[in-house]
């Protein structure tokens, strides 16, 4: 199993640093514009998917039900420890805060 996380919520410039495409793509979009971003990308497998999973609150990652996370079930901190260990992802960490902090609601996505 793969995995990412979908972040669902409102454009506002000062998010712009951390969207999928360049700034110049949101030049003209409205402020409140709903928009996506995708973050984390796992592709290592199932066991680190997993341990990614619980640390978003999931305790079943195929369980469909708990695929919207709920924000304050997500464990910054053993994020922040996820992140020392695979490195790859500590921009997207970054990322996941920041939105987090500006209203979007997270999405997880298995895949496999």
């Amino acid at each position: 199993m793969c995995a990412e996380l979908i972040a669902v919520g409102p454009y506002t410039k000062n998010i712009i640093d951390v969207l999928e495409y360049p700034k110049e793509m949101y030049i003209n979009l409205n402020n409140g514009s709903i928009i996506t971003v995708r973050l984390f990308g796992i592709s290592e497998g199932s066991s680190l998917s997993r341990e990614f999973a619980e640390l978003l609150g999931i305790s079943d990652a195929w369980d469909f039900n708990q695929h919207k996370i709920i924000n304050e079930k997500i464990n910054i901190e053993k994020l922040r420890k996820f992140v020392e260990v695979y490195k790859e992802y500590a921009e997207d960490l970054n990322k996941l805060i920041k939105l987090k902090d500006s209203g979007f609601e997270f999405h997880f996505r298995p895949e496999g």
